[in-house]
């Protein structure tokens, strides 16, 4: 009975010490997550509404406009009436109480509103100008998914590097003091290797403390809580075609952006144009009908019914300098609308040109790095031969064991800053889709359970 006991409570044991499957997100996940929770995307969309929404605003200044007024009012009418009779003014008072109504109805339609007509111009470009912050800003998210995504496999790459790299260095370790023991070795060898694997202790501790931090800037942007990154598994990359002056030109021509800017210009010139416009004169249809049982002064009358239809013209003369200020208000976003433009062209210029040559660069280190962590196996392979000969320090086997470590991390860096550039290359140049990501999101797979 006491055996049973005993058994159940070593298997409660077990159960308890088995490592608990965590699920690693996809990137193709995240970034779905992350555009239906995005902050900084929802912002830009409202932005969008916005944009419609004054749209609206500026049609409805050009379209029929019908408003009707009412009132029911309690009149106290008083008159004195006098009359100059001799020797003495007759004079006599004269009040009246009496309820009085008043309907009318008006209907107006503009004929001639230029200013009108081109501040709705202006909010098309300015709806349009919205539209292409949105798909710039959305790129700009998945860039920025991606690279905090990248980040954290770099350090679960780091921390894994560091752990094998300290159980090979413990069984030397080991044999380093079975050595000594028997006088097979110096305590010097002993005490280097020992070295060696407390800074092997040092760097776990950094690379866990950066991989903890790398999941809590991606769960910042992708607004979810992530335990692990589903690793990388392709290989081998091809490169995009087209030449670098090639994807510079697709950049000036489709990054949302330099759209952007476009729209803001052209909004910013319907602008002038409409303040300008406020010095001609504008035309009006306007139809009304009125009914009243009042007259001058509130005076009680007859009830009687008064329609009317005709043109309405209305001729700006002078409004203290206004419309002229507006005028020049309106140059001036115009020309920093132009210079802003000019800005961000550079810019998307000289991003596009580093990206593509960082694409170049870090697909060429990917073959480099193959080639280099074979070379350093075999070099530390030898180095321990070399030491068991007595050709060789310790120092010199530890060190190159450390340099297999750093072209280990440099390998992987390789591939994962290849694909960042990538992103970003394809980001500047205004051609990351959803499809880009979803063929992308298909490097990553996520870890059994």
């Amino acid at each position: 009975m006491q055996s049973r006991r005993c058994r159940k409570i070593l298997l409660l044991g077990m159960m308890v010490a088995l490592p608990v499957a965590v699920h690693a997100e996809n990137l193709l996940e995240l970034y779905q997550r992350t555009l239906d929770s995005n902050p900084i995307l929802k912002s830009k969309e409202y932005a969008v509404e916005r944009a419609k929404a004054l749209q609206d605003q500026a049609l409805s200044k050009l379209l029929p406009r019908l408003m009707a007024t009412g009132s029911y009012s309690k009149v106290d009418f008083r008159e004195s009436i006098g009359r100059p009779l001799p020797p003495l003014p007759d004079t006599r008072d004269f009040s009246q109480q009496y309820w009085g109504e008043q309907g009318a109805i008006q209907a107006r339609q503009a004929l001639f509103d230029l200013p009108s007509f081109l501040r709705l111009q202006g909010a098309e470009s300015f709806t349009l100008q919205s539209e292409k912050e949105v798909d710039a800003v959305r790129m700009a998210v998945a860039f920025d998914l991606a690279d905090r995504y990248l980040h954290v496999l770099q350090a679960a790459a780091d921390i894994g590097y560091v752990v094998s790299e300290k159980e090979a260095v413990k069984s030397q370790m080991e044999r380093m003091r079975y050595m000594h023991e028997r006088q097979m070795a110096t305590v010097t060898d002993l005490y280097q290797v020992e070295a060696y694997y407390q800074t092997l202790n040092t760097r776990e501790i950094e690379v866990n403390n950066a991989k903890a931090v790398a999941l809590e800037k991606l769960r910042e942007t992708a607004g979810v809580s992530v335990n692990d990154a589903a690793p990388l598994i392709q290989e081998r990359f091809s490169l995009m075609s087209g030449k670098i002056e090639d994807w510079v030109q697709n950049a000036l021509q489709f990054n949302p952006k330099l759209g952007a800017l476009q729209h803001a210009i052209a909004s910013a010139e319907k602008l002038i144009s409409s303040s300008q416009a406020e010095h001609l004169p504008q035309a009006a249809l306007v139809a009304s009908e009125t009914y009243s049982n009042l007259g001058y002064l509130d005076r009680r009358f007859p009830p009687f019914t008064v329609g009317s239809v005709g043109v309405q013209l209305t001729v700006p003369i002078y409004e203290g300098g206004g419309t002229q200020a507006r005028v020049q208000e309106s140059v001036a976003r115009y020309h920093m609308a132009k210079e802003d433009y000019e800005q961000q062209r550079r810019e998307i210029e000289k991003e596009t040109r580093t990206a593509f040559l960082d694409v170049m660069a870090s697909h060429a280190r990917i073959g480099s790095t193959d080639q280099e962590v074979q070379a350093r196996t075999k070099a530390v392979d030898a180095q321990y031969k070399a030491y068991d000969l007595g050709t060789t320090t310790i120092v010199d086997v530890l060190e190159t064991r450390r340099l297999l470590l750093r072209a280990r991390a440099e390998q992987s860096r390789a591939r994962y800053d290849f694909i960042r550039a990538l992103i970003a290359l394809r980001m500047w140049a205004g051609s990351l889709s959803d499809h880009d990501m979803e063929e992308i999101g298909g490097w990553f797979v996520a870890k059994a359970k």
